[in-house]
């Protein structure tokens, strides 16, 4: 397992290599990546969930009225449905409770 140092660093990098831009995350942000770590939520369940995000929203029309992805809030869900995705491949159980949800 990933340091808390290197976890976060990989989420934060992705993040701004996504958002095109240098984007200083936010205490909002590193809260939500906290949780995440907290939560034994894989690194590559995080990642996939960030460009799954991004990927839905390339347009504005894909995206409804949010034009831009401005924080890592708005990946939440995709990233609950990567580690439930991923821990269905690894246990082979589709049923199972999932250690918190932001719904």
């Amino acid at each position: 397992m990933l340091n808390r140092f290197e976890y976060f660093t990989e989420i934060e990098e992705r993040f701004q290599q996504r958002r095109g831009a240098r984007h200083l995350l936010t205490t909002q942000d590193w809260a939500v990546i906290k949780t995440w770590r907290q939560a034994n939520i894989p690194l590559v369940a995080v990642l996939r969930g960030i460009d799954a995000t991004f990927d839905r929203c390339e347009t504005p029309q894909e995206c409804g009225r949010r034009q831009r992805v401005n924080g890592l809030a708005y990946c939440i869900p995709a990233v609950l449905r990567a580690a439930e995705q991923l821990r269905q491949a690894t246990t082979g159980n589709p049923a199972g409770d999932f250690p918190f949800c932001f719904d």
